[in-house]
């Protein structure tokens, strides 16, 4: 008995390890690159050619991911994208041209991150969590955040010690010995979960339930869509440019990197913040109060020309921050009360596919912007300007009758 109370928690526990390493080592993986530049001497534009490998893979195979997550279940997809993540990093420690770090990171790596990532977790929390789902996936999202804290400092270290190759050697050995059997111990469907491994979720749905050409039909489905999209945008763009517009003002690089490592800390605490907010108000109501941090952390550091106001920084470190990652854990827990069911994991699928595409759209129209009139003020305005819209297409998503329109998709039941 004490043990059926405690398997939920259980698996968050396991879920926040697993789900921290896999996302942490990834958003880490600039500490590689650094190394790998210092070694073989590349272009900076190999950054950003390795960043849009990376999304674009992350993209294309998030539904495929789903549908997988649909008929095999988390466990066994986690399990499966742990191994291919392995062998990617063991293919990047014998990288000699930046082709192959394409094909082992932004391929092979890219699809191990999307298939042990965010899609199966986010179903297997939301199984075991019906009630609590923001609290606990803002806590398995801010797993990643200290994650970064460590895995970041811990990996510089040890490239000092042993050299890069090795160090991709050990977080693969890392994967295989501690991080699958983890997770084949832990992670159990749900009593209640609706999720049949049967491969139904494509098909037709009974009376008041998705499936996924259903839910692609739905107004509620395009509408987060947006919303997703636009957030990637507008939060993309800033991450991406934000180093560089404060050197440009003046700072230096050790000031700039310190200040934004900070931010880590504050996502983690901001992830679990606002999952806490998303079940005691509303998920509507909790991403109007994200937006509305990032969106004065943003005008912050628009506002910043120079040094002669630290401040500014002070207030985007901790708004921009605070709001960092938790856009995604509000955006999940809607999706799952709108469109939970046997299909759940391929909705889902397409759903994040929105992430990718905004991602990339972000990051290149903040330099494209900053080449057109030489600074960050329009870049960052509008980035501020699609976080606010995405606000609107969140409320759209919640009015009574885009509720009832899509309902008018489900088969009918059948009369006697």
């Amino acid at each position: 008995m004490t043990r059926q109370v405690n398997q939920p928690w259980i698996i968050a526990g396991a879920a926040c390890l697993t789900f921290g390493f896999i996302r942490g080592l990834h958003t880490s993986f600039g500490v590689f690159f650094v190394a790998l530049l210092d070694t073989f001497h590349w272009s900076r534009g190999v950054t950003a050619g390795l960043q849009t490998a990376n999304l674009v893979t992350d993209a294309l195979v998030s539904p495929f991911v789903g549908r997988l997550t649909d008929r095999l279940g988390p466990r066994r997809v986690v399990v499966a994208g742990s191994v291919v993540l392995a062998a990617g990093l063991l293919l990047c420690s014998r990288v000699g041209t930046a082709w192959e770090l394409y094909l082992y990171f932004g391929v092979v790596g890219s699809l191990g991150f999307a298939t042990a990532g965010v899609i199966p977790h986010v179903v297997v929390v939301s199984e075991w969590f019906p009630t609590r789902r923001g609290l606990v996936l803002g806590i398995v999202y801010g797993a990643v955040g200290m994650s970064t804290l460590v895995l970041s400092p811990l990996s510089q270290w040890l490239i000092s010690l042993w050299g890069w190759p090795r160090v991709f050697q050990a977080l693969a050995a890392v994967i295989l010995i501690l991080i699958i059997p983890l997770v084949l111990g832990t992670y159990r469907p749900s009593p209640a979960s609706s999720r049949e491994p049967s491969g139904t979720a494509t098909g037709a749905a009974g009376a008041g339930e998705w499936s996924t050409s259903l839910a692609l039909r739905s107004l509620q489905f395009w509408s987060l869509f947006i919303s997703r999209m636009l957030g990637s945008i507008g939060t993309m763009l800033i991450v991406t440019h934000q180093v560089a517009h404060v050197v440009d003002i003046g700072y230096s690089h050790i000031w700039a990197a310190g200040i934004f490592g900070v931010m880590a800390f504050v996502s983690a605490g901001g992830r679990v913040a606002f999952g806490y907010l998303a079940d005691a108000l509303t998920k509507t109501a909790a991403y109007t109060l994200n937006i509305a941090c990032a969106a004065v952390g943003v005008l912050a550091l628009t506002l910043a020309t120079d040094t002669s106001q630290p401040w500014l920084l002070y207030v985007y470190v901790g708004g921009f921050g605070i709001a960092f990652g938790s856009r995604a854990v509000i955006l999940s827990a809607i999706t799952v009360d709108i469109f939970a069911g046997r299909g759940f994991g391929t909705i889902f699928g397409f759903s994040v596919m929105s992430v990718g595409v905004g991602g990339g759209l972000g990051a290149w129209m903040g330099g494209a912007l900053h080449d057109l009139t030489g600074d960050y003020y329009v870049s960052f305005t509008v980035a501020n300007s699609l976080l606010l819209v995405s606000v609107l297409a969140v409320w759209v998503t919640g009015l009574d009758w885009m509720r009832r329109f899509d309902q008018r998709l489900w088969p009918r039941p059948a009369k006697d």
